[in-house]
């Protein structure tokens, strides 16, 4: 439904409503807000009325943080630890001084309070102010300006109810923000991209018989709420938000649909595409639509992407949509918003992030030539599943990033080789000097912390001495993980673990228990083939406990190596041949181990032992002699070796240099220079090994 008024400029969208029941346990507050927004002067008012249950907070004050001012001055206390994972390459992304979406260095920002006040038992004409106080917020994460972080808001003890809204009450608050120049806060090269931009009402803790009552003032655990957004800008541009997007005029007013849904945050993106970027070819932003009508399962996908890059845009689209279909048919999980938006943003990394709905990708991201394809579909797919696993079941940004971080990376891993193979690479027609997306790009990525950096999947962030060693951790070693436990618990029963856990603890703030939890629900034999060994340490806390798997995992650092010992083979009476093959435990961890024997004539057969003793004897009785054995051959457990795994070796041999693969060994034809008197020049080739 479209209202346009052309000399009062204003026009109604009615896009898709985010709909869903709510599941959040606190009743999320209700933000109104108006906008005004000037892109010269990168400087938004707002006038804001907040709505919210009064028996959810303390009948004598409201907490809001005040996240604009984060970048009001540098912090005294040390420089932000940014977020970039970590990606496998020659030159491997080094921790610096800077966050490395702010590409001048600070700049500075700020969120100011006008007026605050409240209204009368006559709400449609009088107001009275309110007594409120700005204040530091000494628990902001290390690199935030703590300065005028907080506003508190004392009530008067009869706030009246709001009209047709019993038991709420409706604060307003004036503010303003100026935005820093930032990739991701703020204003940079034309576009605005802010989520900081209005005050926030914190939410109040308070558990029943512990007597532990205070505001969640780290922010670490989300403060959602509804919004109802009207905007209206200077300068024309086009607008891109959670509940839709629109090319606008100078002056015009744009009222968005309610967001029924709770939801984190309201991005706001801008981009005044004639006006910044006029006369220089391909800084247009073009829209990209596709819509696919499927019942029950239907949702839009467009794609913002910056003029001249047409062909990368279209092929990050068009795998976008591959990747919703993959999850819906593999996984049995809908598309998770009614509309999903693909936004190009600027940035000096290929990281892409998400939104809500918003999955921001950076320009590195479109520039790379058509020659590293998919490495840019990689950067893409390892985010993606966050628009479920972060963006709509929520967690502790300290310490369960594993949700939104290790989670996206296990789903897009799974998709890379859906479509490219088991041992694909991030090139599709060479063999040399093509690292394997798995192989290198998630296990040597799990494997290459060194042991005195290593920390648990479950750990401070904030706490962390080396955040980009753990960022590795939380990502690919998260990932691998679940490559695990799927393996542990067979393909049906993880795929109904992912499908419940994804479907019951929507717009909820989850740990690491109800993610258990859920896998347990449908841990049992009858969905694993073949079943795990009875009797052994994995059923020690009753059937169809995983705490054996999460504890070992997720709370401690340990780390699994199997080794081939030796094997003997003797001729049985009955002509049968008889082989015992010893294995080795080196790695503290422990599990399920598939020990596999083929024949001379190629016939393999496996045993599924429980890996638990130091060593351990596996008898096979075969018709034909045996040729080789191999532990763990499909490779499903991230072993800190794979060479000790076999009884024969593998070999790649490269000139000048190559990617070693986890069970190779690799030899290296290295060519050389040499002089002396005798012989003059003389030009060679070394080996390396």
């Amino acid at each position: 439904m479209l209202f346009l008024v052309v000399h009062g400029v204003l026009i109604v969208i009615s896009t898709q409503l985010l709909s869903a029941e709510s599941h959040f346990k606190t009743q999320a507050p209700h933000y109104k807000i108006d906008i005004s927004y000037d892109h010269d002067k990168t400087l938004l008012v707002g006038k804001m009325q907040v709505r919210f249950t009064r028996n959810a907070y303390p009948t004598h004050e409201l907490l809001f943080s005040l996240p604009g001012n984060r970048f009001n001055f540098p912090d005294e206390r040390g420089t932000r630890k940014h977020k970039i994972v970590p990606v496998f390459s020659l030159r491997r992304f080094q921790d610096n001084l800077e966050d490395p979406k702010t590409p001048t260095g600070f700049s500075t920002g700020s969120l100011k309070i006008n007026s605050v006040s409240a209204f009368t038992q006559n709400q449609s004409v009088e107001k009275h102010p309110l007594k409120y106080s700005l204040e530091p917020n000494p628990d902001l994460e290390v690199g935030y300006s703590t300065s005028n972080g907080l506003l508190r808001i004392l009530l008067p003890k009869n706030l009246p109810d709001t009209k047709n809204f019993p038991g709420e009450s409706t604060v307003l608050i004036e503010f303003s923000t100026n935005f820093p120049e930032h990739a991701q806060e703020g204003a940079v090269n034309g576009m605005l991209l802010t989520v900081n931009w209005h005050p926030k009402l914190l939410t109040w803790n308070e558990k029943p018989g512990l007597n532990e009552k205070k505001w969640e003032t780290t922010e670490d655990n989300p403060s959602p709420a509804t919004f109802e957004v009207t905007w209206k800008a200077v300068q024309a541009g086009t607008l891109i938000t959670t509940p839709g997007h629109q090319k606008l005029l100078a002056g015009q007013v744009v009222t968005l649909s309610v967001t029924k849904r709770t939801i984190k945050y309201f991005p706001l993106i801008f981009s005044r595409v004639h006006q910044q970027f006029s006369g220089n070819e391909g800084r247009a932003i073009v829209v990209k639509n596709t819509s696919t009508a499927a019942a029950k399962t239907s949702y839009q996908l467009t794609s913002f992407y910056l003029e001249g890059h047409e062909r990368r845009a279209e092929l990050l689209h068009n795998w976008s949509t591959s990747f919703l279909s993959f999850m819906h048919s593999r996984y049995g999980l809908k598309p998770p918003w009614e509309s999903i938006r693909i936004v190009a943003v600027e940035a000096e990394y290929e990281q892409v992030d998400v939104l809500n709905n918003l999955v921001l990708v950076p320009l590195p991201n479109y520039k790379r030539s058509e020659f590293l394809d998919r490495q840019a579909l990689g950067f893409l797919t390892r985010r993606l599943a966050q628009l479920w696993f972060g963006e709509l079941i929520w967690s502790n940004q300290d310490t369960q990033q594993w949700l939104n971080l290790g989670v996206p990376a296990f789903f897009g891993l799974r998709f890379f080789q859906h479509n490219f193979g088991e041992d694909a690479g991030i090139f599709d027609s060479l063999d040399w000097l093509n690292p394997r997306y798995r192989d290198h790009f998630f296990e040597k990525m799990a494997n290459s912390v060194s042991p005195k950096l290593r920390y648990p999947i479950l750990s401070s962030f904030r706490k962390n001495p080396d955040s980009q060693k753990y960022l590795q951790t939380l990502t690919y070693k998260t990932a691998m993980v679940l490559s695990m436990l799927e393996y542990t618990l067979g393909d049906k029963a993880f795929k109904k673990g992912i499908r419940y856990f994804a479907q019951n603890y929507q717009q909820n703030v989850i740990e690491l228990e109800e993610f258990q939890q859920a896998m347990e629900k449908f841990n049992y034999h009858q969905l694993r083939t073949p079943p795990l060994p009875s009797g052994s340490t994995y059923n020690m806390d009753g059937n169809g406990s995983l705490e054996w798997f999460f504890s070992q995992w997720f709370r401690t650092v340990q780390t699994l190596d199997y080794s081939f010992g030796d094997s003997t083979t003797r001729t049985l009476p009955n002509g049968l041949y008889e082989t015992e093959v010893n294995v080795n435990k080196i790695g503290l961890a422990q599990m399920p181990l598939v020990v596999s024997l083929i024949t001379k004539d190629g016939k393999q057969i496996r045993r599924l032992v429980p890996g638990i003793k130091q060593q351990e004897t596996v008898v096979f009785q075969t018709v034909v002699f045996p040729d080789k054995v191999s532990l763990d051959p499909e490779e499903r457990l991230l072993e800190t070796s794979r060479i000790n795994n076999h009884s024969y070796n593998f070999y790649r041999v490269r000139f000048g240099f190559d990617w070693k693969k986890q069970r190779e060994h690799l030899v290296l034809l290295v060519p050389g220079f040499g002089n002396n008197a005798l012989d003059g020049n003389s030009v060679g080739v070394g080996i390396r090994y």
